[in-house]
């Protein structure tokens, strides 16, 4: 099952993905799990081991697997996991394609995957894979974006062009809205005890409190964004007009009664019970 990645493979991307979990780790990574010691999971598109790491923090006794298409990512996770956790340096992490995973049937606990599914042509092919490898009762856990629901206060033409950027290239690429297609999808792969729904993350000016969150949202989002200009000018929009996109998301928290909001989905299901 090929892919396109947006931002290449690069140590500076790995890094940035690495923070990215840490950023997200409170939110929307670890709320709602309940992992137990010995206790088995794999990471379908674990990349770098960026939520993993973030996994085998919280969860000392987690046994953990991960698969990644590309060798620098499963070879950069491996490093980064021993430095989280000794003991996960025996993490089995494998290069190979979610659509035909290498492990048997009913092999772990739980699965997961976060941001993954966005980027695949077929991403029905993957939930039926980590349908067969989980055991009767296990649990998956998906976090997707909606990448029509990126919204800024005081509007910008220019940003509107940079998000519009972003939207195409999952809409070419992979899948722009996957994130309300999520439970439904669950269900058909087989799938009980499905839930999904929005998460909505809103920052706007006010307390320091406030101030200092959407100050962080709008620089962990100009992260993202910024190093993809080129593949998006290669899509036909305009750098200048990309680049003042990202001026106006950088000044965004000096603006007065600015405000800023993103839309993620969180989908939670078992494998049902044999019989």
């Amino acid at each position: 099952m090929s892919h396109t990645y947006l931002h290449g493979f690069t140590a500076d991307e790995q890094r940035r993905l690495i923070a990215q979990a840490a950023y997200w780790r409170d939110t929307l990574i670890l709320p709602g799990l309940a992992y137990k010691p010995g206790e088995s999971l794999v990471e379908i598109g674990c990349g770098c081991g960026a939520v993993l790491g973030e996994l085998v923090r919280a969860f000392p006794g987690l046994r953990v697997s991960g698969i990644d298409r590309e060798e620098r990512q499963i070879e950069c996770a491996r490093s980064y996991l021993a430095t989280v956790r000794p003991g996960a340096a025996g993490a089995d992490l494998r290069v190979g394609d979610a659509a035909s995973l290498p492990w048997p049937d009913e092999s772990f606990d739980h699965a997961s995957m976060m941001w993954f599914l966005e980027h695949l042509p077929d991403p029905a092919a993957a939930l039926r894979e980590a349908l067969r490898v989980l055991r009767p009762g296990g649990t998956i856990t998906i976090n997707e974006t909606e990448y029509t629901t990126f919204k800024v206060w005081p509007l910008s033409e220019d940003w509107d062009h940079l998000e519009q950027a972003q939207y195409e290239h999952f809409r070419r690429h992979g899948q722009a809205l996957i994130g309300r297609r999520l439970g439904a999808m669950l269900h058909t792969a087989g799938f009980a005890e499905v839930r999904s729904g929005p998460m909505g993350f809103h920052f706007f000016r006010g307390t320091p409190g406030q101030d200092a969150a959407l100050r962080a949202h709008c620089e962990y989002l100009a992260e993202f964004l910024e190093p993809a200009i080129p593949e998006f000018e290669k899509m036909g929009f305009d750098r200048d007009r990309l680049s003042r996109g990202i001026g106006h998301l950088r000044r965004l928290p000096e603006l007065p009664e600015a405000a800023i909001t993103n839309v993620v989905y969180r989908a939670s299901a078992k494998r049902p019970p044999l019989g």
